[in-house]
């Protein structure tokens, strides 16, 4: 999994693949947000851009650093690493509401 960190800027995030895949929003050194893109209309591309207007609310937008990797299997990434994340640190991270 590509796990390099990127500045959440529009100018990064315009550049981000135009693919199906899972991301990882941070604050500083802190995930807050796992999320996913299954494909077609929606990419990592298309999630981010949503993030980064405010479009998926302010606690992703205040995101400083963003890491993503292109996969078919999204939806089962997406969960391993919230599981991950909860048994790591007993919790979700704080802009996610559930794991799936």
């Amino acid at each position: 999994m590509d796990m390099r960190k990127y500045d959440f800027t529009k100018s990064n995030v315009d550049k981000s693949p135009a693919e199906a895949g899972v991301y990882i929003l941070y604050a500083g050194e802190t995930i807050i947000y796992i999320g996913r893109a299954q494909g077609g209309s929606t990419t990592i591309r298309s999630r981010l851009q949503r993030h980064e207007s405010g479009a998926e609310g302010s606690c992703t937008q205040k995101a400083t650093a963003y890491s993503r990797t292109v996969t078919d299997d999204s939806v089962n990434l997406e969960v391993e690493l919230l599981e991950w994340h909860e048994t790591s640190y007993g919790k979700l991270p704080r802009c996610n509401s559930r794991i799936g």
